[in-house]
């Protein structure tokens, strides 16, 4: 049943991002030390940040669980899923040769940017203590989930927290690798 709350938001959407500016128009803040003033530019919207509405009632539709024949239309084949791990697999020989024949200074932008996603697979040592700590990050966070579920206290916030502390290293090495591909990359376009 709807509300008269749900009713006001003009739309079905369980989640709600209202638009709050008028079309192609932001304000920016321009600050020294000694002032911050506002401005009016005219440019496409993109807002700092989003006020967010949860509805109070969400509408769930039944959907009869695909034919096998749908199923190998919309999802990829094991052939698929075989071919992209191929095709992983040559991309990281090839980067792994040009990275490891050419000096770090004669690396083109070109190279560099086909590494971006790649980094661990460029080292042995790397790719398995990646796999051990995304397996540890996933055992926490099923071992705090189990215990709350045995003890019929859920703490959302609880199994955040560890959530958060188990991927720390993903969060950590995301940073350092973002700051040293713009560093490279700053470089080269010096």
């Amino acid at each position: 049943m709807r509300t008269e709350s749900t009713m006001n938001c003009g739309n079905d959407l369980l989640v709600d991002f209202p638009t709050s500016r008028r079309q192609g128009q932001i304000f920016t803040v321009e600050s020294t030390p000694s002032t911050s003033t506002s401005k009016e530019q005219s440019t496409p919207p993109f807002p700092s940040f989003k006020k967010v509405r949860f509805s109070e009632v969400a509408d769930m539709t039944h959907v009869d669980f695909p034919s096998s024949s749908e199923l190998r239309q919309r999802w990829y084949t094991a052939d698929d899923k075989t071919r992209f791990k191929r095709i992983l697999a040559r991309d990281v020989r090839r980067m792994i040769s040009i990275v490891s024949s050419t000096p770090g200074e004669c690396l083109s932008t070109e190279v560099l940017e086909a590494c971006v996603g790649i980094e661990i697979f460029l080292s042995r040592d790397l790719a398995q203590r990646t796999r051990e700590k995304r397996a540890r990050h996933m055992i926490g966070v099923l071992n705090e989930s189990g215990r709350q579920g045995r003890s019929e206290r859920i703490d959302d916030e609880r199994l955040s927290r560890v959530s958060e502390k188990t991927s720390r290293w993903a969060r950590d090495r995301a940073f350092e690798l973002a700051v040293g591909y713009w560093e490279l990359f700053r470089e080269m376009e010096e």
